[in-house]
């Protein structure tokens, strides 16, 4: 049973035991028959609960294998595998708390075999007879839990693996996998050097979160990498937001006293008013709320068994005590409930009006016996949480019990915890459980237990839960993203830049978090050393045209860009082009040097010739002839003009005879390409002068 007080109900005659669930399914005589109190062992495959196998294993020391192996007690039990810590000697039993769960409906979660060289300070006779279960916890995959097990022998090894493997399809065959609560993101990079002092933390908005720390107030931009210094008080050890008066309090420094802090210090202002609240030296506890719905801000703080209440306001002198009141024992916890104070003590919850006139009321009724058990033994108060309109869910050091509100027991089944939890954080759907193995999250309308979070050393930084300290060998910044998260953090995308330090600007309070000019330029040089490097530094093209291919000459063409759009001429100055063949452009000056060079050849053909289509009804045209064939005779007619039509656009050429009256003339631009710049025209005497252009051509009249 899982729980560290009152997992069920036991016979005051025989050994019998169930859970409360099963009470109303308890054979009603006594002493039960032997046959009847034997709980079947199996595994309820439509809801996947039930105990699979249980038996004693091993596993490594805390200082690791090399040190030796301690004995533990394994369960497979409801989708889940839990360890329990065994004491010395032969006759010990297992301990009530849960040393370590891990949820086999992780999609994550493997079992396998161990070679030798995964445990190199085992010996030979061990290895076949140890397994490993492992399951990380965060995308990045550098933070997951493996944990190696030694079984009693190498066939016992096989049964753990091929059960827990089992378990593993029967769950995805019946669709039983985890829908977790919580997704894990790392908020922003593990180097920054606070992160590991850091003590609280709180979301101001979508890109910007405050560090409260050892060394004090820091407001880091997650998205922009700039980090500001917003007070320099020692430990920080609460922050909470009052934005509608534009201020925040902070409950820090030795003697844990509270300050108001205006709010323009987190944008780096020096001028900032902070004033310290006298008597709040030595606060346990502290939250902010509404003295009445839309009504003005109000502070409350604890301290010992005094709680209190402060009105907060922008005008000077920013605060104004309205009332305190002594609470039923020394004040572990507030919050608000149904907009009245709720206040923690051991073993008890009490309700106060926030204007302190009437009388407490207590939500553990002394009148109720099922409650009785919780003043027997002081019971930590760790939160207090509103479920549905007319219960609320109290959460003490060892259970969590459902009460109305008249502090009355509202439900017989109770909320139990595997491990000691060590504190606790909700929101309207979900309870989330903090303890030495990880974080346990509960469904608080169904008591069911949807998720588990596997790491050690984790801790809530805020009250909503959010925002998370992971002290592993890196410390690390952890945010709990979840549906019910109001404005939801900007998650930076991951650096490997591992070597970034704080630079200061030019203000004394404001940090960019980045590598620094040397260490680029190191780090440039680097790349430029390794050919993988290298390759990383060149980016892949993009936003090109294309240009028509060209072979090598004695000059380097004009480079024209193939456009997307034609420009049409108008009709009225241009007739469409008809029976016409493809000549190629030239420049004018080529064009002039190549006619002056042929103007002796005699055997050639006229201009017409080779832009006009032949007179006989072919179908097949004339193919063009050599510029070579063009006479200074057809060269020198006044009444032929070369003009461009639509068609020149699109990387061809054409020319037409036109009438003497015509006296018209198209200008024709190139396009050079936006990679190089124009050369000049190739030497007529090049051997590639076939690829020589028509265009700019000029004729004298």
């Amino acid at each position: 049973m899982v729980g560290l007080a009152r997992q069920g109900f036991s016979c005051e005659v025989c050994p019998f035991v169930c859970h409360v669930t099963c009470r109303d399914h308890a054979p009603s005589v006594c002493p039960i028959p032997a046959e009847l109190s034997k709980r079947p062992q199996g595994i309820d495959v439509q809801r996947g609960i039930g105990t699979a196998y249980k038996g004693y294993v091993r596993i490594p020391k805390p200082s690791g294998v090399k040190k030796g192996w301690q004995r533990a007690y394994a369960v497979v039990s409801d989708c889940k595998l839990f360890l329990y810590d065994v004491p010395e000697g032969k006759t010990a039993l297992p301990g009530l708390t849960a040393s370590l769960v891990l949820d086999l409906r992780d999609e994550d979660l493997s079992v396998s075999s161990v070679l030798a060289s995964d445990v190199i300070h085992a010996t030979r006779k061990d290895i076949p007879c140890i397994f490993r279960v492992t399951s990380s916890q965060l995308p990045s995959q550098l933070t997951s839990v493996s944990l190696l097990l030694l079984a009693e022998s190498e066939l016992e090894k096989r049964k753990w693996v091929r059960i827990v493997e089992g378990l593993q399809s029967i769950l995805t065959k019946n669709r039983l996998q985890s829908q977790p609560v919580h997704t894990l993101q790392e908020a922003y990079d593990a180097s920054l050097p606070f992160i590991k002092t850091t003590l609280s933390a709180a979301v101001l908005d979508r890109e910007r979160i405050a560090l409260g720390t050892e060394d004090g107030l820091f407001v880091v931009e997650v998205t922009r990498d700039v980090i500001v210094r917003a007070s320099d008080t020692k430990k920080v050890h609460q922050i909470e937001l009052l934005p509608q008066e534009r201020m925040l309090a902070l409950l820090c420094g030795r003697s844990r006293q509270v300050h108001l802090l205006g709010w323009a210090a987190l944008e780096g202002a020096e001028s900032v008013f902070d004033f310290k609240l006298a008597e709040t030296k030595g606060c346990q506890a502290l939250t902010t709320g509404a003295l009445r719905p839309g009504g003005a801000a109000c502070l409350l703080a604890a301290v010992k068994r005094q709680v209190l209440c402060y009105e907060i306001t922008r005008s000077k002198p920013h605060h104004k005590k309205l009332w305190d009141v002594q609470a039923p024992g020394v004040v572990q916890w507030l919050g608000f409930i149904r907009d009245r104070l709720c206040v923690g003590y051991p073993s008890g919850y009490c309700l106060l009006a926030l204007q302190g006139e009437s009388s407490p009321i207590s939500l553990v009724s002394p009148s109720d016996p099922s409650l009785s058990f919780l003043s027997s033994s002081p019971l930590d108060a760790l939160l207090a949480v509103e479920v549905g309109t007319s219960q609320v869910l109290l959460c003490f050091s060892q259970l969590g019990v459902y009460v109305d509100g008249a502090g009355r027991r509202a439900r017989a089944q109770e909320l139990m915890w595997p491990s000691t939890p060590l504190a606790c954080s909700a929101n309207s759907d979900h309870l989330t459980v903090y303890s030495e193995y990880g974080v346990d999250v509960f469904d608080i309308h169904t008591t069911e237990w949807v998720q588990t979070i596997s790491l050690r050393k984790i801790r809530p930084l805020n009250v909503e839960g959010t925002l998370n300290l992971l002290s592993s060998e890196s410390p690390r910044l952890l945010y709990f993203s979840n549906s019910s998260s109001e404005g939801e953090l900007t998650i930076p995308a991951p650096s490997d830049q591992s070597r970034r330090l704080m630079v200061r600007t030019r203000s004394k309070r404001k940090f960019l978090f980045k590598v620094p000019e040397e260490e680029r330029l190191q780090q440039r040089r680097e790349m430029l050393r390794d050919p993988e490097l290298r390759s990383k530094m060149i980016s892949n093209p993009m936003n090109f045209n294309h240009v028509a291919h060209m072979g090598p000459g004695d000059g380097m063409q004009v480079l024209m860009d193939l456009p997307m759009v034609c420009e049409v001429p108008p009709p009225s100055l241009i007739s469409d082009p008809s029976h016409f063949n493809h000549v190629y452009h030239m420049s004018s000056l080529s064009a002039g040097a190549f006619l002056h060079k042929d103007s002796s050849s005699s055997s050639v053909s006229s201009l017409e010739r080779s832009v006009t289509p032949s007179s006989q009804d072919d179908p097949v045209r004339e193919k063009p002839r050599p510029l070579s064939s063009i006479s200074r005779q057809q060269r020198n007619k006044s009444h032929t003009h070369i003009t461009r039509t639509a068609s020149d656009f699109g990387g061809g050429a054409s020319s037409r005879s036109s009438e003497p009256d015509q006296d018209q003339e198209v200008d024709s631009h190139s396009t050079p390409s936006n990679s190089s710049n124009p050369s000049g025209p190739p030497s007529p005497s090049s051997p590639h002068r076939s690829q020589l252009t028509l265009d700019g051509l000029e004729m004298d009249m």
